[in-house]
């Protein structure tokens, strides 16, 4: 009768939103018990047929290799049944029951605690779980990944035990286990912690227009593997596959006229309902909710707009594509495949653009400066990685970029930094990888994590043509491919990897309220599923394993936060656009600790007479710009024959040139000279140059300092900048400029 089990949603100190779903048209008994409650709540809920999740043609008549004909397919009924309840005592545990016919399904769950009151919480993140009944039978190609010194080799492709096991792809041994018994055996670890709750940055399902690859996920979670979400809430994010129809149309329309992307997204709603957010028609695609102390923001980084394509870049007439560890700016768009203009041809209207000035982009912002003034502790999600060393971590105009990569997301990052946002978690490289980003160097930054490690893929780290490392992610800490290596070991007789190595998992965060310290403690655990195999390679278990990348941060807890000077966002238009801090004008353009978004044209900006004259982020867009830097301030010139005057102020800024002839200016004359270097994160040689102005300098009176990966300028008895990724050896005269 029960379809899907009873799993929860939208948590709260008082209450729960609780969806089951049936084959039949028959109302739900429920009754709930507990604190509070002197007799049993009960509630008759009516059902509502939901057609859009009926399987199409394409579904009733496919063919999976290794399994039998439609073993797979349910009942082709689907009604919904929902409750909100509310009004609970926090921080209580409640039983209920959901009774339809003569099936009765109980369980409980746990109200979450107040911002006040609390103790510990738990939640796990992970995400690419991307079921579907074939991974029943799928083991996914293992990238191969570090080695420890004393290990041996990995098995032969050709011939070996593990091979005919397993299978290969490719020049890669197979994983294992199946994505099935992966991703349950995964889950099963989880169900055994007893999260508060569970975050999913995207890619839940191998298509969001596939109703088998729903039907899978829920027998998962909710249904004839585990229920794990019927004790603990959801909260999910839309990813790449959930735009995608597979079977019925993928990015385009099928034979019935279903236009894949839109068909998917519409499955997503009837399974999902978030709370509000202000634009009905995004409503489910990007929420907040609070859970105690917590903050949880989650963001549809599906689409972004100006919509862009591999295509716009490296033609004649088209601005240039980069190569290698080149950076000109993240870009707007996340993905390819999908169009606004093809969007709502089809007769979509829920699209979410996600850059500056977009509904989206503001309902963040008021999210940000709502929590932060309430004290919480924020977090955030959105599928595709910002900062990634996966497949998918390069920009559009790169001409290895996958044409889904993350990098437009970075652009939350300056407002992720100024609100204390604690950490972000992704997916969508199928990785397991921390990243730290601190623009302002000054300690507090913001964690991000790639979890696509539930159950499908099993990628690691990006290589160059040559099979090298191309570590394109400059704030990358650890991965698990790299940083975990694998140990091989013969045991009676036959080759096993005993330790180490990337495996699927989750993130686990603990959170602990030290109230004798005034301090709340969180704890960032990467938790692996390891496989132990007997020697026919049969699997005997999946142990529970811990990466050795246990991160642990104290924050300071205030139980009424003092006011602190919140950012404000000023936006320029497509036209030349004059922002200097000295003149004061209707655009309210102060100059300290504010975003700056000077879009399209040839803009003119000075920060240098603001009062403190730091603190900023600056976008500068397209076209031919002019900056007077001021001091401590992150500032990406974007496209266009830009001029950066880094010689006013104290320095410290942060300076990304994008793409185009740049020029950074380090001085104006020998006397006021910035106390501190500039940091310069993309010059290119050859093609900007670096200058000094009103002084006496030559080439020959520069010291040229390597420092890692990165060279530092000397002049004038101080370091003036720092070049990140440029050797020293490779400067010269003409990449200078002395005037």
């Amino acid at each position: 009768m029960f379809r899907i089990n009873p799993y929860l949603q939208q948590p709260s100190s008082d209450g729960t939103y609780i969806t089951w779903f049936t084959e039949d048209n028959i109302s739900s008994e429920v009754s709930i018990t507990g604190p509070g409650l002197n007799v049993p709540l009960t509630f008759t809920i009516n059902p509502t047929f939901e057609p859009i999740l009926s399987y199409t043609d394409a579904e009733l008549n496919q063919e999976i290799d290794g399994l039998e004909s439609g073993s797979w397919l349910l009942d082709n009924e689907n009604y919904k049944h929902t409750l909100d309840i509310r009004d609970l005592l926090p921080d209580s545990t409640y039983e209920y029951s959901v009774t339809v016919g003569d099936d009765t399904f109980q369980s409980s769950f746990e109200t979450a605690p107040t911002a006040e009151d609390w103790d510990q919480i738990r939640f796990v993140v992970l995400s690419d779980s991307e079921t579907e009944p074939r991974g029943r039978v799928n083991r996914r190609d293992w990238q191969q990944g570090a080695l420890e010194e004393e290990s041996l080799l990995r098995p032969d492709i050709e011939g070996s035990l593990w091979a005919e096991t397993f299978g290969v792809s490719g020049d890669s041994l197979n994983y294992p286990l199946t994505e099935n018994v992966g991703y349950r055996n995964n889950l099963e670890i989880i169900n055994s912690r007893e999260p508060d709750f569970m975050m999913m940055p995207g890619d839940l399902i191998q298509g969001g227009g596939y109703q088998p690859a729903w039907d899978e996920f829920f027998r998962h979670n909710a249904g004839e593997f585990d229920s794990g979400l019927s004790e603990y809430p959801i909260l999910p994010a839309l990813g790449n596959w959930e735009n995608f129809g597979a079977l019925n149309g993928g990015y385009g329309t099928d034979p019935d006229g279903r236009y894949g992307p839109l068909f998917g997204r519409e499955k997503y709603d009837v399974y999902f309902d978030a709370p509000d957010n202000g634009t009905p028609e995004h409503q489910d695609n990007y929420y907040r909710i609070d859970y105690g102390p917590i903050t949880i923001l989650t963001l549809d980084s599906s689409n972004g707009e100006p919509d862009d394509n591999r295509n716009n870049y490296g033609g004649e007439g088209q601005p240039p594509q980069i190569s290698g560890q080149e950076y000109t700016g993240p870009g707007t768009d996340t993905q390819e495949n999908i169009t606004r203009e093809q969007y709502e041809a089809a007769g979509g209207t829920d699209l979410a653009d996600f850059n500056p000035g977009s509904p989206q982009w503001n309902w963040a912002i008021k999210q940000l400066e709502s929590a932060r003034e309430q004290g919480q502790i924020i977090f955030a999600q959105f599928h595709h990685a910002p900062y990634s060393n996966g497949t998918h971590g390069l920009p559009m105009n790169h001409e290895d970029s996958s044409g889904q990569g993350g990098t437009p997301m970075r652009q939350y990052h300056p407002l992720f930094e100024e609100y204390g946002v604690v950490a972000v978690f992704s997916g969508h490289s199928e990785m397991f990888e921390r990243s730290f980003v601190d623009e302002d160097n000054d300690g507090e930054g913001v964690y991000y994590y790639d979890v696509g490690v539930a159950g499908d893929g099993m990628r690691g780290q990006r290589t160059d043509e040559n099979g090298n490392l191309l570590s394109y992610n400059e704030f990358s800490q650890w991965t698990a491919d790299q940083d975990e290596a694998e140990l091989w070991q013969e045991v009676n007789g036959v080759l096993q990897n005993v330790a180490g190595g990337k495996h699927y998992g989750h993130l686990e965060v603990n959170l602990e309220n030290l109230v004798e310290e005034n301090l709340t403690q969180i704890t960032f655990t990467p938790v692996y599923s390891f496989p132990v195999l007997d020697a026919n390679y049969n699997l005997i278990d999946t142990e529970r394993r811990v990466y050795g990348d246990e991160i642990i941060i104290e924050l300071e807890q205030t139980s009424e936060p003092e006011p602190e000077p919140l950012p404000t966002t000023v936006f320029g238009t497509s036209d030349a656009d004059f922002f200097d801090t000295e003149v004061p004008d209707d655009k309210q353009f102060a100059g300290d600790n504010q975003i700056l978004f000077a879009g399209a044209g040839d803009d003119y900006v000075d920060v240098t007479f603001a009062p403190g004259g730091s603190r900023s982020r600056i976008d500068l867009g397209s076209g031919d710009d002019i900056i007077f830097a001021g001091s401590n301030n992150r500032i990406l010139a974007g496209s266009g024959d830009d001029m950066l005057f880094l010689g006013y102020g104290e320095g410290d800024n942060v300076v990304t040139g994008g793409s185009g002839m740049d020029q950074f200016w380090l001085t104006n004359d020998d006397i006021d000279v910035p106390a501190n270097a500039n940091t310069i994160t993309d010059f290119t040689i050859g093609e900007d140059v670096i200058g000094f102005g009103a002084t006496d300098l030559s080439f020959d009176d520069l010291m040229l300092t390597q420092n890692g990966a990165d060279t530092t300028i000397n002049a004038l008895g101080q370091d003036l900048a720092v070049l990140r990724r440029i050797e020293s050896s490779d400067l010269s005269v003409s990449d200078f400029v002395f005037a």
